[in-house]
């Protein structure tokens, strides 16, 4: 064989190696394989290090009553460690559709007037912050979850999360609703950000309260965790 004509073989074979032998891909990193208990303890460590976050809160079959009358449907916010939450609340009172605007620092609580507008003061023993507080409302609902069982993985406005179904007591969901039933456990779903822990949704199935109507379903969706938030009572 000629040299030319050699050389033109093993050019030939040499792309035909590159056609039919795959190309190596570098191996995507797997996330360690964690128990459903695992994964709520982690998130309920992660949760009371965030020092602050953005909530908003649905209901769907009735309403969590507040104060003077209101049983509130919608609430959209924010929550600064400690002891800081500024919320915009759609409610009810009676028939009529009111919107409120809350802003809680420590014990002291101003909310708008739902026909005026105007800012008052409410009764110290009425705190917003203990609704949607990280270290007792949600720690409670992680801490107390019973009959774990993890369930298909889920996106939550795209973030892959662990999708975990429990039970939880009415009393410890108490500062959430301000009472409870006793004796009584509700349906519960969380969904926890797989990298970091955190909690992004969570969603109550079922009465907390006697007045409330059955099969009322809450649902509370975190996000903006640890980004700077400026809350101050009104003037």
């Amino acid at each position: 064989m000629k040299v030319g004509s050699l050389l033109a073989a093993v050019i030939a074979i040499t792309i035909l190696a590159g056609l039919v032998i795959p190309t190596c891909k570098k191996a995507e990193p797997t996330l360690p394989s964690f128990s459903a208990s695992e994964i709520i303890d982690n998130s309920g460590e992660r949760i009371s290090k965030v020092n602050s976050f953005h909530f908003e809160i649905t209901h769907v079959g009735g309403g969590t009553p507040l104060v003077k009358g209101l049983e509130m449907n919608e609430a959209i916010g924010d929550i600064v460690k400690p002891g800081k939450i500024k919320t915009s609340i759609s409610a009810t009172i009676g028939l009529m559709l009111v919107e409120v605007d809350v802003i809680t620092i420590g014990k002291t609580t101003y909310m708008t007037n739902p026909l005026n507008k105007e800012w008052e003061l409410l009764p110290n023993e009425f705190s917003a912050i203990s609704l949607f507080d990280p270290d007792t409302s949600i720690a409670a609902i992680l801490k107390d979850m019973t009959d774990l069982t993890k369930l298909n993985d889920e996106k939550i406005d795209g973030i892959s999360c662990y999708h975990i179904k429990g039970k939880v007591p009415c009393e410890s969901l108490r500062p959430i609703t301000l009472s409870s039933i006793e004796g009584v456990k509700i349906d519960t779903e969380v969904w926890i950000d797989k990298e970091e822990f955190l909690l992004h949704q969570i969603r109550l199935k079922g009465k907390i309260t006697d007045t409330e109507k059955p099969g009322i379903i809450r649902e509370i969706k975190l996000s903006n965790f640890d980004q700077e938030v400026e809350i101050e009572l009104p003037r």
